[in-house]
């Protein structure tokens, strides 16, 4: 497997990684498939049409730097723009699709097979059971997880981009590699959380609550221009409006409309450093009827009129939102 094909001159063809360096770094651009499993991968690349019928892979994260990709897992379709990340559990068959008249940059890291399950390990476990087996092996099952950038896995996720972009040294990307894994052992480790902290008495009742939850929250993030309102979301979690509230609440520790509030201003910032939309166009992209009540909201939330923000020419978006 030749994932992607091709890549843009924003990222040296030749980041100086030889020999015995590759045990250590991770291989960027594309991999064989004989390299998934036994390595770290970035696998990173530029295109307008590119398609992957079907491949499963080891735990792995699905993010784009500009643009957006189309992944689709069980028939479920999961649309990521610079603004979100797809974290997938090892053995998740997915399908991909870039079709789009402007290019599209994906950067995504796939795991060692190890790396986030040990990271996962030593966070679940006492000192005590470490000390006397330190290598020991579990799998990490999970469900996948589609989370918003600006966390703590987006921000490691951000910090190794920059350094891939800055072409750091192998042992730089190393430690920013393992660091990336932890988040995502983290990002797992939420997921249970968000379990736990719901009030049913029944596991099985937990595991539906927070299955429908996400389905509502997904579906939010595949069309923020919607006009949303309580009432909406819980009809795509097929759930009375007040039962939703109290539980999305308890799950995420944010009320569903600070959440859509947030979700919209980061669409927004994504938007407007990858994209040369207009502001008015923005605006309306991401479910505000006008600009008042846009520029202030974005401004409350990040301290700057939209207007204010830096733009990313076409021709220099490198890697980072």
């Amino acid at each position: 497997m030749q994932f992607p094909a091709k890549l843009d001159r924003t990222l040296p063809a030749d980041c100086g990684f030889k020999g015995d360096v590759l045990e250590r770094a991770p291989r960027i651009g594309s991999a064989p498939l004989s390299s998934f499993g036994p390595e770290n991968l970035i696998l990173t690349g530029a295109n307008t049409r590119h398609h992957v019928a079907s491949f499963a892979g080891p735990i792995a994260i699905k993010a784009v730097s500009y643009g957006e990709v189309e992944w689709r897992l069980e028939g479920q379709r999961y649309l990521i723009r610079p603004d979100t990340l797809l974290l997938l559990p090892d053995g998740d068959e997915y399908s991909m699709t870039i079709n789009s008249p402007e290019p599209s940059r994906t950067f995504c890291p796939v795991f060692r097979r190890g790396l986030v399950e040990d990271c996962w390990r030593v966070s679940q476990s006492t000192n005590e059971h470490l000390l006397e087996a330190p290598s020991g092996r579990v799998s990490l099952g999970f469900r996948r997880r589609l989370v918003s950038r600006s966390g703590p896995l987006g921000r490691a996720l951000d910090n190794l981009a920059a350094a891939v972009l800055a072409t750091e040294s192998p042992d730089q990307l190393s430690w920013l590699f393992e660091a990336l894994g932890a988040c995502a052992a983290d990002a797992v480790a939420e997921g249970r959380r968000e379990l736990s902290r719901l009030s049913a008495l029944r596991q099985s009742t937990r595991i539906e609550i927070l299955r429908r939850l996400n389905a509502a929250r997904e579906a939010v993030e595949e069309n923020l221009a919607a006009p949303w309102t309580l009432m909406a979301m819980a009809r795509e979690a097929t759930m009375a409006p007040h039962h939703f509230h109290h539980c999305f609440r308890e799950a995420f520790r944010e009320a569903p409309r600070g959440w859509l509030s947030r979700r919209r201003a980061e669409r927004a910032m994504a938007l407007l450093r990858t994209t040369s939309k207009s502001v008015t166009d923005i605006c309306l992209a991401v479910g505000y009827a006008s600009m008042g009540s846009f520029s202030s909201s974005f401004a409350r939330r990040f301290g700057i009129a939209p207007s204010r923000v830096e733009r990313r020419a076409a021709g220099n978006r490198g890697l980072l939102i």
